[in-house]
């Protein structure tokens, strides 16, 4: 019965994501990368080697210990407890975000077996309602909990992995010449690369996010 569940489930999404105009993610990675043409250049982010994981990870530990030693930082425990005495209940908000997927997985469940072009129309009305609903709630609990040193952290490597792995194809390499020798990092150093206003790194950050957190964690 779980699996019918699931399969249904599978079968609301595919069926949501045909109206949805753009392509879909998963169709961009390839062997853990993902590629892209923007102003005439060609760009990609990958999955981080090795010794770039070990890169980041060094990383991310000098972040962890310069925000811990700065007071004007709390964990994201604190800052719940202190919105909590302005009248704020974080924890409420994210059970009701948690909430809104159960919803949203119903509808989807129905999506699937629906028939009627006008019924179908209306389910995915109301998905596309509790999506919004979903990710407005969620995003104000990352703007309330946005100065949290988890949310710090998680802000700070994402932005180093991007910098680490986004790179540019070499032109005059592309003709007859294969391998990664075609690409170089877009930044010399991770302060140029923060400089940077860039309209590159905003599409960088929405792939290697995916490429990271998404894609690779279903790949295990």
């Amino acid at each position: 019965m779980e699996k019918d569940k699931k399969a249904l489930a599978k079968l609301g999404l595919q069926a949501l994501a045909e109206i949805e105009d753009s392509v879909r993610m998963e169709d961009l990675v390839k062997d853990n990368k993902i590629e892209w043409k923007q102003d005439d250049k060609t760009y990609r982010v990958r999955k981080p080697s090795f010794a770039e994981r070990s890169d980041i990870d060094n990383a991310r530990r000098k972040e962890y210990l310069r925000l811990i030693a700065d007071d004007s930082y709390f964990f994201r425990k604190t800052w719940i407890e202190k919105y909590l005495k302005k009248g704020i209940n974080i924890n409420e908000m994210e059970s009701k975000v948690k909430s809104y997927q159960g919803e949203i997985e119903a509808v989807l469940l129905r999506l699937a077996t629906a028939s009627e072009p006008k019924d179908v129309d209306l389910l995915k009305k109301e998905i596309y309602s509790l999506r919004d609903s979903q990710f407005a709630l969620s995003m104000e609990v990352t703007d309330l909990l946005s100065h949290s040193i988890e949310n710090q952290l998680l802000v700070f490597t994402n932005s180093y992995t991007t910098f680490v792995v986004l790179e540019e194809q070499i032109p005059e390499l592309t003709d007859g010449t294969k391998g990664d020798a075609t690409w170089k990092k877009l930044f010399n150093s991770y302060s140029d690369f923060m400089a940077s206003d860039s309209n590159v790194i905003e599409k960088s950050f929405l792939y290697i996010n995916y490429l990271i957190y998404q894609h690779i964690g279903e790949s295990k």
